[in-house]
């Protein structure tokens, strides 16, 4: 009963994280919005109101990135999907600290978006 409640959980977070990349992805229109995503320009609340159309998916997509990486780490504890879990949580733990080295380097502090 307690793997079936796991997996539950992990699976729920990982629905709920896809949705919420995958809707990132949807509702990106040009190639500029995506170059601007996958370069971190839309790191934080103030970066997103430079584009009130995407910025609450923006903003969405780093969040979708954690519920992915939360249901990844809940789907190691399952032999089946063990080796797909620890290389989809590596990637996007991967992913997590290219982010921070990146806003590290790069401060955007008193910088305004727009």
């Amino acid at each position: 009963m307690k793997r079936r409640i796991t997996i539950v959980i992990a699976t729920l977070f990982t629905l709920i994280g896809f949705v919420s990349v995958a809707g990132t992805f949807a509702h990106l229109s040009t190639r500029d919005q995506l170059h601007r995503l996958l370069s971190y320009d839309y790191m934080s609340f103030a970066d997103s109101l430079a584009e009130r159309d995407l910025g609450d998916f923006a903003n969405d997509f780093y969040v979708g990135v954690a519920l992915l990486l939360v249901g990844g780490t809940l789907f190691i504890r399952i032999e089946r999907t063990r080796t797909v879990a620890r290389i989809v949580t590596s990637l996007l733990l991967t992913l997590l600290a290219f982010s921070l080295v990146y806003a590290c380097l790069n401060p955007r502090i008193g910088i305004r978006p727009f």
